[in-house]
């Protein structure tokens, strides 16, 4: 869990690198702002703060690797540089040339694997995701999330066994 200064400064750079932005809605059920999170790419400030700040929620967790959906390539590579841990990530589907894996990266059964996600949009590609990882003899110990927008995806998943 952050605390209250870094969840501000993380809304301040957000902000200022013009990830986040306000929108008038018809629908009640909207929220009145977006986050752009693909944005975090061209912010190396940013990218790094966020990089800090995932770290320190999962760094006392006893792991061998980090993955990152093919989405959260950027940012699950970040964590990887900044703190010197390998790395692996998961495609959203198979190439249809090489060698045509799901998981891509030196990984080993039964390796403990801590996940890196921007956010849950869909719990089920999620889901989706961390069965690939499993169906690949790797083991979970937690999925580290960036945002939640607060729509229950977060309880979703946990809801299904895993640690977020």
């Amino acid at each position: 869990m952050l605390d209250l200064n870094s969840k501000q400064k993380l809304i301040d750079l957000l902000y200022q690198s013009g990830a986040i932005t306000f929108t008038k809605s018809k629908n009640s059920d909207s929220l009145p702002y977006e986050i752009k999170l693909q944005y975090l790419t061209s912010q190396p400030k940013t990218l790094r703060f966020v990089a800090e700040l995932l770290w320190s929620s999962f760094k006392n967790e006893t792991f061998d690797l980090i993955a990152g959906p093919y989405t959260d390539i950027p940012l699950a590579t970040t964590v990887s540089l900044e703190y010197n841990w390998p790395m692996i990530f998961i495609r959203g589907e198979k190439k249809q040339y090489g060698m045509g894996k799901l998981i891509e990266g030196n990984y080993k059964t039964n390796q403990k694997v801590i996940v890196i996600d921007e956010e849950i949009r869909d719990p089920a590609d999620t889901l989706q995701v961390l069965g690939r990882l499993e169906g690949s003899g790797l083991n979970i110990v937690g999925l580290y999330v960036l945002v939640d927008r607060g729509l229950g995806n977060i309880e979703l998943i946990k809801n299904k066994g895993y640690k977020c």
